[in-house]
């Protein structure tokens, strides 16, 4: 098997800028550390995302849907962070979940994992988020994928829907990053399966 980190990037920029007000740009970079040899497969993955455009305005939604692929030939444990580009545009988005089109209202929840009722602290099926480096918890700041991908298989939306409501505040630009590690579910040491998604990435983590 082979032992591989990912880190893989997205982000889609909304451009509020006068002269380019409507315009969207959308980008993808991907990172891959050097892999620790130990026999034979690959732990790989990609981000798959569905960005919509949106219509500018002090409030307006656009469709970010995001899943992570196993693209190797091993399964594999997957954890995600999403970043904004700014603290203060992070304060007025909401991020949704829900699948359909348009999405509820009520299905919105604050992007900030400082607000009441935000979204980390309610994640889509399938996901949970790390609030501390408690004992017996790996890095915080993620989202965590709980059950192991097979290749050729995506997780569930983790993202589906943004919501920017600027109220009073002037418009701007910003970018959402999308970053993605993955683990195989098998320790490369011992050759043994990890019993679930925390003991892969503390034994990854090396605690």
């Amino acid at each position: 098997m082979t032992l591989r980190k990912k880190l893989i990037a997205a982000g889609a920029a909304v451009v509020a800028a006068a002269a380019l007000a409507g315009i969207v740009y959308g980008y993808f970079a991907a990172h891959k550390d050097k892999p620790n040899l130990v026999g034979v497969g690959e732990d790989d993955i990609s981000i798959t995302e569905s960005f919509t455009p949106p219509e500018q305005s002090k409030q307006f939604t656009y469709r970010k849907l995001v899943k992570i692929t196993n693209t190797g030939s091993v399964p594999c444990y997957i954890r995600v962070r999403l970043e904004f580009s700014s603290s203060e545009i992070q304060r007025h988005a909401s991020f949704s979940c829900d699948t359909s089109d348009p999405p509820d209202e009520n299905s919105f929840r604050p992007a900030s994992p400082a607000s009441t009722g935000c979204y980390a602290a309610n994640p889509p099926d399938g996901w949970v988020y790390v609030w501390n480096q408690d004992e017996g918890e790996p890095t915080p700041g993620f989202y965590y994928y709980k059950d192991a991908v097979n290749p050729g298989e995506a997780t569930e939306a983790l993202l589906s829907w943004v919501k920017m409501n600027y109220g009073e505040s002037e418009i701007q630009a910003h970018d959402i990053y999308v970053y993605s590690e993955s683990v195989q579910t098998v320790n490369p040491n011992s050759g043994a399966e990890y019993t679930d998604w925390k003991d892969a990435w503390l034994t990854f983590e090396g605690n």
